[in-house]
C-alpha cells in the first residue's frame, strides 16, 4: 500500500502493537509515526513511550518509517494537530490513524480510491472509515455516501483541506455575524444546535489544549464541504482506554460496530451532495441525543458535587 499512513500515539503500547499488525498485512510503504510526550513526573508514561519506539523500531517489513517523537507533553489537542500538520509538511494527501481505531485491508484500498477520486474536488474535505449506520437502506445501491457527519476514527485527507484549518478559531465570530449555519443545514434544529455548541466552544479558551475534532468539524461545516461515508464501517474502535473515555462512551454502541475486512466500491453516488435521509437519521440518533446524555451528566455529577 503505497500511500502515505499516519500513526498518532502516546501511551498505549498494548493499541500500537494491534496497530502494528494491521500495518504489516497490508504492507504499508510510507509510514509516519508521531508520538506524544510523557506526561511531567509519569512514571507509566514514560515507560510506555519506550515500549512504543521499540514496537516502532521492530517492524520488520519494507516501510521507509519517518518518526516525531515529542519530548514534552502537548495533549489531546495540540498533540494530533501538530502530528498532521508535521506530515504535511511531506506529503499530499495521508491516512491518518490514531491507535485506537484498527483498520481491515479494505480501509486502505477504500481510501486510496477516494483520495484519487476526488482530489480535486474542492467539495470534499475527508473520507471517513468507520460508518456507525452500517448497511441501512438509506445507501440505497451506493457503497459510500456523502454526509455532514463523518467521524475521524480513522480516515484520510488531503493538504489543501488540512491547510486552511485553524485550532483556534479566530475567524468564528465573523461566520457568526454572517448568520453562521442558518443556511447550511436541512432542519433549524440542527441549524440551532451548531450555532449554539460552538457559540460555547468560542467561550472556551482552553478548548485548543484539550480537543482538535470539534475544531476540524466546525473547518468543514464553514466551508460548505463533505466527509465521505463507507457502507460499512472498515475500522474497529478499541478506545476503551484514553483521556476523553467516561461513562458516556460506555453507554455509546461504537463498541459494538464491527468492521468489514471484504468491502470494495461497486457503485458510486451519481452527485456530490449530502444525502439529507442519513444527516437526519446520524443527527437525531448520534449528535443531538448523545450531546444532551453530555450534559445530563455533568448536571448530574455537579449536583452529586455540590458544583455552582
Amino acid at each position: 500500500m503505497d500511500t502515505p499512513v499516519l500513526l498518532i500515539c502516546f501511551n498505549r503500547p498494548e493499541y500500537v502493537a494491534q496497530m502494528i499488525e494491521a500495518l504489516r498485512k497490508c504492507r504499508v510503504s510510507k509510514l509516519f509515526v508521531f508520538k506524544d510526550g510523557p506526561r511531567p513526573d509519569n512514571a507509566n508514561d514514560s515507560q510506555a513511550s519506550k515500549d512504543i519506539e521499540k514496537q516502532i523500531q521492530g517492524i520488520d517489513w519494507d516501510c521507509e518509517i519517518i518518526t516525531n517523537y515529542m519530548q514534552n507533553n502537548l495533549g489531546c489537542g495540540y498533540g494530533p494537530y501538530t502530528a498532521i500538520s508535521w506530515a504535511f509538511q511531506y506529503v499530499d494527501e495521508l491516512v491518518i490513524l490514531e491507535d485506537d481505531c484498527i483498520p481491515t485491508n479494505s480501509f486502505f484500498t477504500f481510501c486510496r480510491e477516494m483520495l484519487d477520486k476526488y482530489r480535486d474536488d474542492s467539495k470534499v474535505s475527508l473520507i471517513s472509515g468507520f460508518s456507525r449506520l452500517n448497511d441501512t437502506s438509506i445507501f440505497g445501491d451506493n457503497d459510500y455516501i456523502f454526509s455532514q457527519y463523518g467521524v475521524t476514527w480513522g480516515w484520510a485527507t488531503w493538504k489543501r483541506v488540512w491547510n486552511d484549518f485553524d485550532m483556534q478559531l479566530r475567524n468564528l465570530e465573523t461566520f457568526f455575524r454572517k448568520g453562521g449555519f442558518k443556511n447550511q443545514f436541512r432542519t433549524k434544529k440542527e441549524a440551532d444546535f451548531f450555532n449554539n455548541r460552538y457559540r460555547m466552544c468560542q467561550k472556551d479558551k482552553s478548548l485548543y489544549k484539550h480537543v482538535w475534532d470539534i475544531q476540524f468539524g466546525l473547518h468543514s461545516r464553514v466551508n460548505g464541504a463533505l466527509r465521505i461515508v463507507p457502507k460499512y464501517s472498515l475500522i474497529q474502535y478499541i478506545g476503551v482506554d484514553g483521556t476523553h473515555y467516561s461513562v458516556i462512551d460506555n453507554k455509546s454502541d461504537v463498541f459494538d460496530v464491527q468492521s468489514l475486512e471484504d468491502f470494495k466500491v461497486l457503485n458510486s453516488p451519481l452527485l456530490v451532495e449530502a444525502n439529507d435521509n442519513y444527516d437526519q437519521m446520524y443527527f437525531t440518533k448520534y449528535v443531538y441525543t448523545e450531546y444532551r446524555l453530555i450534559y445530563r451528566i455533568i448536571n448530574k455529577l455537579k449536583r452529586c458535587l455540590k458544583i455552582n
